[in-house]
């Protein structure tokens, strides 16, 4: 909970404080600001994530640029399944300490954008008490990426619950679909 407060505490920092738009830049300052704090106890943490920025004109294209710590977003595109790029490395003391890439994504309306944690792949359940997997995850999106934003919800949800049954929750889950 300290990390999670610490982390939220960086980027508002960031944003609201040092007026940093970019989100590979947002990163940046955050990791060496956790750095700063939590290294001189030879902590080694942090946290995973993405962070984007949309920015919208009238009569012009919307433009995403995103900056990602070891999680990947995902486009579906035509029903064609595209894990984008992300930087292996924590946002916080890690084995790599190199700046974040900034990405953008080119989109065409209609396409869905899902950002996800670990979480729901990393639940345990199902006839042996295994993992869920990112594998499977994915292929659910696929399956429901076309269908209206509330219906993938109920499907995403009914589907977390059948596999979890009895077993307790390991982990938070977050699963954000964007609708272009």
């Amino acid at each position: 909970a300290f990390m999670s407060l610490l982390n939220i505490s960086f980027l508002n920092e960031a944003i609201t404080e040092r007026h940093i738009e970019k989100p590979n830049e947002i990163l940046n300052y955050v990791r060496q600001r956790l750095t700063e704090s939590i290294s001189k106890e030879g902590n080694k943490d942090g946290f995973d994530g993405i962070l984007l920025c949309m920015e919208t004109s009238p009569g012009q294209e919307t433009k995403i640029t995103y900056a990602a710590s070891n999680n990947s977003p995902v486009l579906i595109k035509n029903g064609i399944f595209y894990e984008l790029d992300a930087d292996r490395m924590p946002v916080g003391v890690g084995e790599r300490k190199e700046d974040f890439k900034l990405h953008t994504i080119d989109f065409t309306k209609g396409e869905m954008l899902y950002l996800y944690t670990d979480g729901y792949a990393d639940q345990f359940g199902g006839p042996k008490g295994k993992k869920f997997k990112y594998k499977k995850l994915n292929d659910l999106l696929l399956s429901v990426w076309a269908k209206p934003v509330p219906e993938q919800k109920e499907i995403l949800l009914k589907q977390f619950e059948e596999w979890k049954g009895s077993l307790e929750q390991v982990d938070d889950v977050c699963i954000i679909g964007i609708k272009l």
